[in-house]
């Protein structure tokens, strides 16, 4: 159980650079040793350069010192070193105040992403997150899937019924399925 949150801030890390070993071990350490909780974190390659993000939980004045020491952790890992402390999330006066997730699985085409994004706009939702993954699956037809999360937060007025049906039928003309439908999903709003 986290404790009071007046008593804790929250702050984003992320280290951009060279993909040397043990890089992400380095930024936790980093966080461990000045006090700092990590809550989420996602590590990427991208040909040789990696990204690595952390969200992290911590008293105010712990992430001070991060913020105040993130010149040590550059040149310990020799990537570029970017450290955002919070202020208190809001949520617009619109919107609900959970956050809401679905996943889908789909054939992976060009327009997809464009589609998807497309229905959260049109159905008022904010976008909070999204994480996507394209693999390939064996076989003697190889299969291009594309995987897809996203994190939103949903108008007052909102008519997921409608949202639902539209959903399904553009996951469907992707050859797809819905691998959890939208629902209410637990977390930080710090965390997307």
């Amino acid at each position: 159980m986290m404790p009071e949150t007046a008593n804790y801030q929250h702050a984003a890390l992320w280290l951009i650079g060279p993909d040397v070993r043990g890089l992400l071990n380095m930024g936790s350490q980093y966080v461990f040793e000045r006090g700092g909780n990590i809550d989420k974190d996602i590590a990427d390659k991208f040909g040789e350069k990696a990204v690595i993000f952390m969200s992290i939980t911590a008293k105010p004045a712990d992430i001070k010192r991060m913020d105040q020491d993130k010149e040590t952790l550059r040149q310990k890992t020799g990537c570029g070193v970017i450290f955002q402390p919070m202020k208190e999330p809001t949520v617009p006066p619109e919107y609900q105040p959970d956050l809401h997730g679905f996943d889908v699985v789909t054939e992976d085409q060009s327009g997809l992403l464009a589609e998807m994004t497309g229905l959260v706009n049109a159905h008022k939702m904010l976008l909070v997150g999204h994480t996507g993954e394209r693999r390939i699956l064996p076989g003697p037809r190889p299969v291009v899937q594309s995987g897809q999360k996203y994190i939103v937060m949903l108008p007052r007025d909102f008519e997921a019924m409608a949202f639902t049906r539209e959903l399904e039928l553009l996951v469907k003309k992707y050859k797809g399925s819905i691998k959890m439908p939208l629902r209410n999903v637990p977390g930080l709003l710090w965390w997307w």
